[in-house]
């Protein structure tokens, strides 16, 4: 059963990674895309530690949600032909966990068809805080997740490199020029976002929560995870429309 949006005001969705998809539209490091098909799966939840709910996901050709995977320093897509996934059963939509990460939407002009990206940039490197001369060695893990003003940069290059998949002629669908509507990054400490989507009659509803250890109150005090208490923070929704 897809997740219902509804609780992510109450529920610390941890998302795990899924299994792979049925097949890969395009593989070309570090952009890869699919079909919304290739990646349908079942979910199941179960309470974890510090408050949260795992969700793991399960391949299934027929199943209700579709799954977006991640990885680090890549940029992953998926092109969802709303109607078609709509009339074949399909309600919800999932990633993984953002931490550092970006995603994107884009909406295929004069239709209710999105692309959706998952975007990753590990690789510029760690936060350097002020009065540092240079990161730590090694970094702090903290730090690696921090949207510096290179990394963001670097993310807006791997939105923009996997969208000239999608609009090119060849191989790609030539998707009438997509504009993007919607892009959501996780920059804090112990925090992270979760997203999730829900595909109704008039077309997709995607809303995000993020959630994080309450009784945080410095660098020292944030790294004592064995007392973190993870609470829903804030929640809200992306434009898909």
């Amino acid at each position: 059963m897809a997740l219902p949006i509804a609780s992510l005001t109450g529920t610390p969705y941890e998302i795990a990674a899924g299994p792979p998809p049925l097949a890969v539209r395009h593989a070309a490091p570090p952009v890869f895309a699919y079909d919304w098909n290739a990646f349908r799966v079942t979910v199941t939840t179960n309470p974890t530690t510090m408050g949260r709910t795992h969700v793991t996901s399960a391949q299934n050709a027929a199943g209700d949600t579709i799954f977006l995977p991640f990885q680090q320093n890549q940029v992953h897509s998926v092109y969802i032909q709303t109607g078609l996934a709509y009339a074949a059963g399909v309600r919800g939509f999932i990633t993984v966990n953002l931490s550092g990460c970006r995603l994107y939407i884009d909406r295929v002009t004069g239709s209710n068809d999105l692309i959706i990206y998952h975007a990753n940039a590990l690789a510029i490197g760690p936060y350097i805080k002020p009065g540092q001369v240079a990161p730590l060695n090694p970094p702090d893990p903290l730090d690696m997740d921090k949207e510096t003003v290179a990394r963001a940069q670097a993310l807006d290059a791997q939105h923009t490199n996997a969208r000239a998949y999608w609009i090119s002629a060849a191989p790609g669908p030539a998707l009438n020029n997509p504009t993007t509507i919607a892009a959501l990054g996780a920059t804090t400490y112990y925090t992270s976002v979760a997203v999730i989507g829900a595909l109704v009659p008039g077309g997709w509803q995607i809303s995000w929560q993020t959630y994080g250890d309450t009784t945080y109150t410095g660098p020292g005090a944030g790294k004592a995870l064995a007392a973190a208490n993870m609470t829903v923070l804030a929640t809200g929704q992306l434009r898909t429309q």
